[in-house]
């Protein structure tokens, strides 16, 4: 089987592509600049996998929260993929690829931190153990210095992007800021060997409703 993954919800992004388990990927950090960057990432994976597109059998994408263009342009280009082959696409949470790794820490609490500016925090609430059908979490923002009172104690482990430990007796946290794009193809992999995923369109999770101003008068 052959799964491409795209994650451009945050600045942090990554591309992945596993064919038949071997797995090749590439991240990066942008610059607001995920429209240009995105596709020939996704081209060099291919060619070195020597894979064509049309052999895809599934597109992973990351839904967000994150960035409102961000996000938008990772939807995009994977429904662009799909759409003439009418190939799988699958929507996988940001929250759900940064908690993923600690599904099996039985009895922890996992929060997913992702920063979304103005010094506030997106959180996805995650009780272990959990699937890749993680689906159902608690979500919420607050502000950056409310994430030690909020969110943090004994039984927690922190992840993702926002994962700084407040103090030395903070809870364990895994601070990496990289999503591997191996945690989106191994969610889109085992919701496809478990039969329970969705083909069609999928919806942005947003951080926040996106800011409109009013057209200035001439």
């Amino acid at each position: 089987m052959i799964i491409l993954g795209i994650d451009t919800s945050t600045s942090f992004a990554g591309v992945g592509l596993s064919v038949n388990g071997v797995v090749t990927n590439e991240t990066w950090q942008s610059r607001h600049n995920h429209g240009r960057e995105v596709m020939p990432v996704v081209t060099r994976l291919l060619q070195a996998g020597a894979v064509e597109a049309d052999e895809i059998d599934a597109v992973a994408v990351s839904l967000g929260p994150g960035g409102f263009s961000a996000v938008r342009v990772g939807i995009a280009t994977a429904n662009g993929l799909v759409a003439p082959r009418q190939t799988r696409l699958l929507g996988i949470p940001t929250h759900l690829i940064q908690a993923y790794p600690h599904r099996r820490l039985e009895g922890m609490r996992i929060v997913s931190l992702i920063p979304i500016g103005r010094n506030q925090i997106s959180y996805g609430v995650f009780e272990a153990p959990f699937s890749a059908l993680g689906d159902q979490f608690e979500t919420g923002i607050c502000g950056s210095d409310e994430v030690k009172e909020r969110l943090e104690d004994s039984q927690t482990l922190i992840c993702g992007e926002g994962a700084i430990p407040t103090t030395e007796a903070s809870p364990k946290a895994d601070t990496e800021v990289v999503r591997p794009p191996e945690n989106l193809l191994s969610i889109a992999l085992e919701r496809i060997e478990l039969g329970s995923a969705s083909d069609g369109l999928v919806e942005p999770i947003y951080s926040r409703p996106p800011t409109i101003t009013a057209p200035k008068r001439a």
